[in-house]
């Protein structure tokens, strides 16, 4: 189903509802979501000062999205494709139990990140030379 020009910022009702969807010119504020899958398509979308723990973004694809103050607790992303994306004061933590965020088989491309926590190493690591820190 395709979202667009809609303002999440009340929330979504589950987790689920960012699986399999497609979402253009999208607002999510302040969401907290515990566990998921999101496979979803965001074209052109922003995340504000939203948090996930345990989450897992599966093959999820990001173009032009920009995630400000954004939380990540144990979260893995496999598979997912990040394609001229903008992470300004965000955070990749370890959960309750100590698992830090994973990343596998990520594709980073023309991405830039500026005052995060724990995705330097991701940039660092991988031959994206269209990534950026500042």
């Amino acid at each position: 189903m395709l979202f667009e020009n809609q303002d999440f910022s009340s929330g979504l009702k589950q987790a689920g509802s960012l699986d399999e969807h497609i979402f253009r010119y999208c607002e999510f504020a302040g969401m907290q979501i515990e566990g998921g899958n999101f496979t979803s398509t965001f074209l052109a979308c922003c995340f504000t000062d939203c948090e996930w723990y345990w989450g897992l973004f599966n093959t999820a694809i990001f173009v032009d999205v920009k995630f400000l103050n954004c939380t990540f607790l144990g979260t893995g992303f496999s598979g997912v494709r990040f394609i001229n994306c903008e992470f300004e004061n965000c955070s990749f933590l370890k959960d309750n139990l100590g698992g830090k965020c994973a990343f596998n088989e990520v594709s980073w491309f023309a991405c830039t990140q500026k005052n995060c926590n724990g995705l330097e190493q991701e940039f660092l690591t991988r031959d994206n030379k269209q990534s950026y820190i500042s």
